[in-house]
């Protein structure tokens, strides 16, 4: 596992659990965050209340901006964790306020099993994490082939699973922007999943479609065999959980 995760699980826990979070700092965040995303996006998330409120609940979503993770976390009563790569963090305030929050840092070369591994460890604790499983940011806003974490870390915990769509976060903030536009946004939360539901034939690609309907955007093609690499949560794989754990 890597030296970022290795330290950060030696860490004496400021939270609940197994994400290391300050419960104050998580809370202002939210707070502030989630007020500016109402004045410049008109936020609205829709069936928020169908995320079980105990118990271990993996949130799956589409993946179109860095706006994602913390849309999903300012929507959501639970505290969720995402995991990221540890060069999105370069500067230092950046990545003292992302381990505040309950991010957990990985470094980019830490093998994908690891991730995972600390993904279900979380799980198992009975904790909210937020994956997107396609892997990186879609650049047409399409939902592209899901990597086969999700069908690891629900047969491996048994968790219940939320998906999400995201609807504008593509065109407030994709792939190459550099400002924020006042582009509204929705977060969309579908009925909860059990995880005999994703584990019966065709249910991650089922839950696939019905992410797609949530966000209102096509689906892209799946290349043959194109769900065989692990998933990295809230990263860029090349370049994520999240994504903390």
């Amino acid at each position: 596992m890597s030296a970022d995760v290795d330290q950060k699980l030696d860490q004496k826990p400021r939270g609940r659990g197994i994400v290391r979070r300050s419960t104050l700092v998580w809370l202002v965040s939210k707070v502030v965050v989630l007020a500016v995303c109402k004045v410049w996006h008109r936020l609205r998330a829709d069936n928020a209340g169908a995320v079980p409120a105990t118990g271990p609940v993996l949130l799956v979503a589409n993946h179109t901006s860095y706006l994602d993770p913390p849309l999903v976390g300012i929507t959501q009563k639970r505290e969720v964790g995402f995991l990221a790569q540890s060069g999105l963090a370069a500067f230092a305030p950046l990545r003292w306020w992302l381990r505040q929050v309950g991010v957990t840092l990985i470094d980019r070369k830490a093998p994908s099993k690891d991730a995972l591994r600390l993904v279900a460890d979380t799980l198992a604790a009975g904790e909210v994490v937020g994956i997107f499983p396609e892997g990186t940011r879609s650049a047409d806003g399409a939902v592209g082939p899901f990597r086969n974490g999700v069908e690891f870390l629900v047969r491996r915990t048994g968790c219940t699973v939320v998906p999400i769509g995201i609807e504008g976060a593509h065109r407030a903030f994709g792939r190459g922007a550099w400002f924020v536009k006042p582009t509204k946004l929705v977060v969309r939360y579908g009925n909860a999943w059990s995880a005999e539901q994703v584990l019966a034939p065709g249910g991650v690609e089922a839950l696939r479609r019905a992410i797609a309907d949530l966000a209102k955007v096509p689906l892209r093609e799946c290349p043959p065999k194109s769900v065989s690499t692990p998933v990295r949560a809230h990263t860029e794989p090349t370049s994520s959980a999240d994504s903390g754990a």
